[in-house]
């Protein structure tokens, strides 16, 4: 009998153990637009990923505009999340950057003119 109680106890706090909250995952879409510029990105602790966007050409006139990259990651509330675009090449005629972050986590937004090299967001993420 009083194994059979010692065994109740301990599948108890095995299974209570085991139903801890897990935190929730919030999906948050980062997007860039510019031309000829290098985006990085990381999300929490991940390692940080990058792609370069060079630009779409105008069918109409020939122009190349700029592109608008987008890239979804999943975070906890209170990770870090780190988007950057630069520029590849000092022409100020490239127009300016714009990073923004929406999705089911707070929204951010950040931009530099033609006279900075890039825009940046570094900042921790709350669920909204």
């Amino acid at each position: 009998m009083r194994n059979r109680h010692l065994f109740t106890v301990l599948v108890s706090v095995l299974l209570a153990s085991a139903c801890t909250k897990e935190e929730p995952l919030y999906s948050a879409t980062l997007h860039a637009t510019c031309r000829d510029c290098v985006v990085s990105y990381a999300a929490g602790a991940a390692q940080s990923k990058k792609d370069t966007l060079h630009g779409v050409p105008d069918p109409a006139t020939g122009d190349t505009m700029a592109e608008t990259g987008q890239w979804t990651v999943q975070l906890k509330d209170g990770d870090n999340l780190f988007l950057r675009a630069c520029r590849l090449h000092p022409d100020t005629n490239l127009g300016d950057l714009y990073v923004w972050v929406d999705g089911s986590v707070q929204p951010l937004e950040a931009s530099a003119d033609s006279a900075q090299d890039c825009a940046e967001i570094n900042q921790i993420i709350r669920g909204r």
